[in-house]
């Protein structure tokens, strides 16, 4: 995987950080029912975050040609916590 592929993985991986982040900020305004149910959304938005670093590490060790693989799996993770976290908070409105 070229410098430029691994800087753009990493980007998307810090930016997902970023976003589980903001989430846990915003579940503190939030009510007690509602931040319940955010809380839990968050718990499982880490949890496939490290799943994702795990899973880059690991292609990074073993598959240093295969990038369209990886970049196309971690988009779909990508867009997947994204519709999370807008779901999260949708009730919250």
């Amino acid at each position: 995987m070229s410098k430029e592929h691994q800087g753009q993985v990493e980007k998307i991986l810090k930016e997902l950080g970023k976003r589980i982040d903001d989430l846990i900020i915003e579940a503190k305004d939030a009510k007690d029912d509602i931040r319940d149910d955010v809380e839990e959304k968050i718990k499982e938005l880490k949890k496939k975050k490290v799943k994702l670093d795990d899973e880059f590490q690991s292609f990074k060790d073993k598959n240093e040609g295969k990038w369209d693989e990886i970049k196309a799996h971690l988009s779909s993770a990508a867009e997947e916590i994204r519709k999370a976290a807008e779901a999260a908070f949708k009730r919250n409105r």
